[in-house]
């Protein structure tokens, strides 16, 4: 069995003979690799050159066996096709040289495919240089998550300013979102037209939002996401930080994989979204921290936790940290080869 075709099969459910696996942020700050290319050249260059594009997707390869990559980019570069540039400040995080104020800048927000063209060419170059070895996907951040950064401005404690913006100007964050999910939408389609196998979205801020919030303000707008990729002929996977406050509503979610963070159980999850809904996740990435038996015994234990089927591709329960050795990934990548066969059933 290829590769690429274990975590395809694995994301609609099918047979495969382990449990397939990638991890968030696998091309990131943990790899000297990645480090030195980072001194070479600004976060905007590595994201619009096609070529450094690609070769930071595949610095994993070098070292671990992943049955996906994920090509290396940003959820802001939605904005970005807005009108809003944003500068990777150190020690802050991701800045916007000018942050929504009023409805005036909402009404002044125009999609502009062109701004995404170079990073849709990086994506051609990288399923070229995978061949057809290992699956690729590509991502978005949800309506949500990329609308929090677009009114703060920069990371935030709680991004109250866009919760504060659905009770003074429901109507202005309607636009707003409706302006996002389209860009989200027309970003997707450029994605699989260049040759991405999958498609993520990431709901990375849906901790600062409450359950009936989520379900009027935020949930609608997935689901017209995640049924458009569905629509593609691609997978679609959805993961949102504290999903264990509206596991019930994302029963509504399509999605074809539902990705699960550290916080709460697999077993848990997998009870109350049923048999038919893949689950991807969750170790704690803190144990990435630890030494190699208790990795082993952490690994071991996630896929204990989802037990026997054929639903469940293992990942962390959020992005892998700088500060963890690459010899520890390593370690987790040979224990969930060796130990998940037992839990596939033909």
């Amino acid at each position: 069995m290829k590769n690429n075709q274990i975590f395809i099969d694995a994301c609609f459910s099918k047979y495969t003979e382990r449990t397939p696996l990638w991890i968030m942020r696998q091309a990131g700050r943990y790899l000297p690799e990645y480090r030195k290319i980072r001194e070479k050249y600004t976060f905007h260059q590595m994201m619009h050159t096609p070529t450094i594009m690609s070769d930071v997707t595949l610095l994993p390869f070098n070292r671990f066996d992943f049955d996906a990559a994920i090509m290396f980019s940003d959820i802001l570069v939605i904005p970005e096709s807005l009108g809003m540039r944003f500068e990777l400040k150190k020690g802050v995080g991701p800045v916007f040289e000018n942050e929504i104020k009023d409805n005036n800048d909402i009404a002044n927000l125009n999609f502009d495919p062109s701004i995404l063209r170079n990073i849709c060419d990086g994506i051609s170059l990288i399923r070229k240089n995978l061949k057809d070895t290992v699956s690729l996907i590509g991502f978005s951040g949800s309506p949500w998550t990329i609308a929090c950064y677009m009114l703060e401005g920069k990371p935030s404690k709680d991004y109250g300013k866009l919760r504060a913006l659905l009770y003074k100007s429901p109507k202005s964050y309607e636009l707003l979102m409706n302006k996002i999910t389209s860009s989200i939408i027309s970003y997707i389609d450029l994605q699989v037209e260049s040759g991405v196998n999958a498609i993520q979205i990431f709901d990375s801020n849906s901790i600062f939002i409450s359950r009936k919030q989520y379900v009027k303000y935020s949930l609608p707008y997935i689901n017209k996401i995640i049924n458009h990729i569905n629509k593609s002929g691609v997978p679609s996977i959805y993961f949102a930080r504290g999903i264990s406050n509206f596991v019930n509503q994302i029963k509504d979610i399509n999605a074809n994989v539902i990705g699960v963070d550290w916080s709460v159980s697999l077993n848990t999850i997998r009870k109350k979204l049923g048999e038919n809904v893949v689950l991807q996740g969750n170790l704690d990435p803190s144990v990435l921290l630890c030494n190699n038996k208790t990795i082993e015994q952490n690994v071991k234990s996630t896929l204990d936790s989802y037990g026997i089927g054929n639903g469940h591709i293992f990942n962390l329960g959020h992005g892998i940290t700088p500060n963890v050795n690459p010899e520890s990934v390593e370690v987790l990548t040979s224990c969930v080869k060796s130990y998940s066969p037992k839990f596939k059933v033909k």
